[in-house]
């Protein structure tokens, strides 16, 4: 607990008190702030002083060196005194003299307790110390002296905290180890979180109590009576201090009396304690306050009373009207404005289809004129939605562990982001600057790590309708240190990206609350300043509203980035939910996942968000979980990757991130929730429908896996590239620059390893299931990137019909819609073409030679099927052989044909003879001596089957007929007769002469006239066949 928190509990004892310190800074306002005359104050030397009778203020200057930055995180500053003595620690003579200081380095001194304030070395200094003292004239001599005090300060190196102190409040004293007390102090310090910290009215009662609160201290410090009757006062509020911590500026708790009593009664404690300079700065703060007339008014009158909030606030309400694209947006605001409503307007100068709505406080109370003016407008036939401005909370929650593991994590191989090689790899680069928005709380610019860092010129705080993006709660600048604090610099930590400006946008308020208007503004402003990054750590309902300014910020190219939420929850929050959105979830320092991180369907990716320290406003390093914190890991990486590659597109950036995780999930096989999930569909009527399968590599706890800074910047730095990955693969391809080693991993085994040769490589592996998950690792130098592939199912192959060397077309079948590419024997693509509805192709070809090697493949996409090999079949027979003539005397056919042919020889169909032709076509076949005049057919037949047309051959007659059969010839016969061969032609000779001839008939009888022959003659008879074949001489003697 801090004791610098109990203000106007004790000066209005309302509810507006503190707790601990870690609130937003303080400035009080319409205080006059003379010029500052410091003392140069040197460290571990004390110095000593008093004060004048009328003086008030001592100031002091420190001023770090190199050195101290380098060896100390704080400055510890020691105040000692006898009387009440106040100090105030100031980052700089501009704060100083605004009198503007974090809580935490205010405190009080006096007899029983000394000021120590560690005051942290985030600012460059010098430093400025405020010494006062509210004992004067006669109270000062009273007192027994003239505020004498000692001051000192020394050099310290802390770790990381949560922002609180040990020392005890004025509440604490009074409600510690009490049955309530615990309670009491938890709803005070929502309230102050809530309601002292909205305005300069609360601003101003937070730095009156820290001059009232040494006095307050003491004076309950030493008597026992008055803290029971503080804690007896606190008990009494207690009921009032739990719905104004629920409900803060719209509570409608009504006051009673016996809590009117109380908070008078700590009044005069308060006003009692003080000295007279500070009960005058009481009376101007209660000034128009009727303390007697407070009971049965609510909690919401009160707050307008004392200027804590505006009069109206508590009633004030809008709605966002989105009024359709092609309408007009000053029809509708005419028709709304008769409505009666407060104001209309556009919420955006970029569209004017947003419209914001004020809505009146009507006498029947404000949420039925919200309902029914809803109603109204929402039948606007011009109008596409109405919805009421939500509320959004920034989504965090402190804690306390170890520094910067999400950086290096000494304990969990791989349980960081790669910080110390991605930052080797950066050293040296002088990449283009990327903006990111950190649209939460605003940004504190003037801490030493971000002051060059955030373009504050161009904030905005859609809060205070202001330019000032300042942060009053934290948040943001916790979530900005993150991302782009400066490293090496030997202040507070180092942040991912060096390459970052932060563009600060301020949408939540100092509780880090905001409503849907304010948040719409500065998502749609990030985009037009030209953020390239959208950090969104805050979630609420869904809101249509924001959708809008979402797909417009995603339209102008943003990676948005949002926190999936804290409740531990199967739910993403929105605008994590968003499909413009990457969702991230939180992991802890043992690489699993948060137990408060929501998680399920939609759920990109998780990164570390357990125990993160970073920067607040109050220069301190602390501890915070959340969501929140994981966001900006991926925000950073994001912009990181937009510096090394501008021209990326935000679904390469989100495809880079995701696919380069490191795999979290685990199954939980102890769960006690997992007996119920067992059979989900035992019951059909309960499960109608069946479970969305998930797609492999994502798990519904960690989405994609967790974060690997590193990785994903690789990917540019080592140019890889690995292409798809399918199940009827034994390679794994791609590009990756020149030297670099690949692995292919399934698991832990190790598929495969090769080298990048010209910027190429090729793994060799075994065939993969479908679905199964593979992890390529490429690595070079300090360089490792890690892709996750998984394997893919490639289309089923083609059914492809026989090709010949006399077609012209390739068909067959396969899966309708595919293509269907046709390859030459190099793979060259020569021919494609789809396939029809009904699964067939048929895709022209030139026609190819027989024996020709030919691939066809189904491609759908990237992905393809296993080739189908084809031989072209020879359809085209040999040619007709040529075969020599042959006689009836002949045994043997020979020729020529196709080398290799088989030839065959028939006669009347039936086969005489086969032989096979040699290499030059020459072949013999042997046959049996055929008939003159039979025909013998010789075909050819090659490998293919084919057969040639037939070789017709007519057998000639190479036998000549028997000698004539010829009759007794005397000298007195004129003929000669005989019998020979049907049809011969018949010769007679006589004396080296012919002397007659004569053609047999058709049974060989022939009669062949000659002239009358000496006796004694001989003749000489031969007969002649149609094939010129002449028989031997039948000699006859002449009788």
């Amino acid at each position: 607990m801090g004791k610098k928190w109990f203000s106007s509990l004790l000066v209005f004892m309302l509810f507006f008190s503190y707790s601990i310190s870690d609130i937003p800074m303080v400035n009080a306002a319409g205080e006059e702030m003379p010029g500052v005359d410091a003392e140069t104050l040197e460290q571990s030397i004390t110095a000593e002083d008093d004060f004048e009778r009328e003086e008030t203020v001592h100031w002091y200057k420190v001023t770090p060196s190199a050195e101290d930055i380098w060896n100390f995180t704080h400055f510890r500053v020691n105040l000692q005194s006898q009387e009440e003595v106040t100090i105030t620690v100031y980052a700089s003579l501009d704060k100083a003299m605004a009198n503007e200081a974090f809580d935490r380095y205010r405190g009080y001194s006096y007899s029983e307790e000394a000021a120590s304030i560690d005051f942290p070395l985030a600012w460059t200094g010098p430093y400025y110390i405020k010494v006062e003292s509210f004992l004067m004239g006669e109270e000062a001599e009273e007192s027994g002296g003239h505020g004498a005090y000692s001051l000192a300060y020394e050099g310290v190196a802390l770790p990381p905290s949560q922002g609180g102190t040990s020392e005890e409040c004025p509440a604490e004293l009074s409600t510690k180890e009490k049955e309530n007390g615990k309670a009491i102090l938890q709803d005070m310090r929502t309230i102050r979180d809530t309601l002292l910290s909205e305005n300069t009215m609360g601003k101003e009662w937070t730095s009156l109590y820290y001059k009232a609160a040494p006095f307050i201290s003491a004076k309950i410090l030493f008597n026992k009576i008055t803290r029971e009757e503080v804690y007896t006062n606190l008990d009494t509020l207690k009921n009032l201090l739990s719905d104004a911590a629920e409900n803060g500026k719209n509570s409608s708790y009504t006051i009673s009396p016996a809590e009117q009593k109380a908070i008078q009664s700590l009044n005069k404690l308060a006003y009692d304690a003080v000295p007279a300079a500070l009960q005058r700065q009481m009376d101007k703060a209660l000034n128009g306050i009727d303390l007697e007339k407070m009971s049965g008014s609510t909690v919401a009158v009160m707050l307008g009373r004392t200027g804590l909030i505006e009069a109206s606030a508590a009633a004030e309400q809008k709605l966002i009207v989105k009024v359709k694209d092609n309408q007009s947006a000053n029809k509708v605001i005419s028709k709304v404005r008769s409505y009666g409503t407060q104001s209309v307007s556009t919420l955006s100068s970029q569209t004017s289809q947003l419209l914001v709505v004020d809505l009146k406080d009507e006498e029947k109370g404000y949420h039925a004129t919200a309902a029914s003016t809803e109603k109204q407008i929402e039948k606007l036939p011009e109008v596409e939605f109405v919805e009421p401005v939500q509320t959004y909370r920034a989504l965090s929650t402190d804690t306390s562990y170890p520094y910067q593991w999400s950086l290096k994590n000494p304990e969990i191989e791989s349980g960081d982001i790669g910080y110390d090689a991605l930052e080797s790899l950066l050293q040296g680069k002088q990449l283009p600057s990327t903006m990111i928005a950190v649209v939460d709380t605003g940004v504190d610019h003037t801490l030493a790590d971000l002051s060059d860092q955030v373009v504050s010129d161009k904030g905005k705080n859609f809060v205070d309708k202001t330019a000032d993006a300042i942060d009053d709660n934290g948040h943001g600048t916790h979530v900005a240190s993150i991302i782009a604090a400066k490293a090496n610099n030997h202040y507070s930590i180092a942040g991912i990206n060096p390459f970052a400006t932060i563009l600060p946008v301020k949408v939540l308020d100092a509780s880090g609350s905001g409503d849907t208007e304010q948040i719409a503004y500065g998502i749609m402003y990030a985009a037009d300043q030209g953020a390239k990054v959208i950090n969104l750590s805050l979630g609420g309902p869904y809101s249509r509203t924001i959708e809008y300014a979402l797909q417009y910020a995603s339209k102008k190219g943003a990676v948005i980035v949002a926190a999936s939420g804290n409740d531990g929850f199967e739910e993403v929050s929105y605008p994590a939910s968003s499909k413009y959105a990457i969702s991230v979830g939180s992991t802890n320092k043992l690489n699993i996942v948060s137990d408060f991180s929501n998680y399920g369907k939609g759920l990109d990716l998780v990164a570390p968000g357990s125990e993160i320290p970073a920067l607040l406003p109050d220069g301190n390093v602390s501890f915070m979980s959340g969501t929140s914190m994981a966001a900006p890991h991926v925000s950073a990486s994001a912009g990181l990757l937009l510096s090394q590659n501008p021209g990326l597109s935000a679904g390469e950036v989100e495809k880079l991130l995701t696919e380069t995780t490191r795999d979290i999930a685990f199954e939980e096989l102890d769960n006690p929730m997992n007996q119920y999930e067992e059979d989900p569909y035992q019951y059909e009527e309960e499960y109608p429908y069946p479970e969305e399968e998930l797609l492999p590599g994502y798990d519904m706890v960690s989405g994609w896996g967790s974060l690997n800074a590193l990785s994903a910047y690789s990917i540019g730095e080592l140019q890889v590239n690995v292409n798809p990955v399918l199940n009827n693969q034994t390679r794994v391809t791609g590009k990756a620059k020149t030297g670099s080693t690949v692995k292919v991993r399934n698991g832990n085994k190790v598929l495969g390893t090769a080298a990048s040769k010209s910027g190429a490589f090729s793994v060799t592996i075994p065939v993969q299931k479908t679905d199964q998950i593979l992890n390529v690792t490429i690595t070079s130098g300090s360089a490792e990137a890690s892709i996750r592939k998984v394997v893919e199912k490639a289309p089923d192959k083609p059914k492809v019909k026989r090709v010949t060397n006399k077609d012209s077309y390739v068909s067959g079948n396969a899966s309708p819609g595919l293509k269907v590419t046709i390859k030459n024997s190099s793979k060259k693509v020569i021919a494609s073409g789809k396939v029809n509805d009904e699964g067939s192709f048929k895709i022209k070809i030139p026609v190819q030679k027989a024996g020709t090697v030919l691939y066809a493949s189904a491609v759908d996409g990237y992905k393809e099927s296993t080739e189908v090999k084809l031989t072209v079949a020879d359809a085209i027979p040999p040619g007709a052989p040529k075969v020599k003539a042959v006689s009836d005397k002949s045994t043997v056919i020979s020729g020529t044909s196709e080398a290799y042919a088989v030839i065959t020889a028939k006669v009347k169909g039936r086969q005489i003879a086969s032989a096979k032709a040699n290499s030059k076509g020459s072949f013999t076949l042997k046959i049996k001596k055929q008939k003159a005049g039979a025909t013998i057919t010789v075909t050819a037949k090659d490998k293919a089957g084919n057969v040639s047309k037939g070789t017709n051959l007519k057998v000639s007659d190479k036998t000549p007929p028997p000698a004539p059969k010829v009759n007794k010839v005397t000298s007195k016969d004129k003929m000669v007769k005989g019998k020979s061969e049907a049809g011969a032609a018949i010769t007679v000779r006589a004396k080296n002469k012919t002397i007659g001839t004569a053609k047999a008939d058709k049974k060989g009888n022939f009669t062949v006239k000659i002239k009358n022959q000496k006796k004694g003659t001989n003749l000489y008879v031969r007969a002649k066949d149609k094939s010129g074949n002449v028989s031997t001489a039948k000699v006859t003697k002449v009788q």
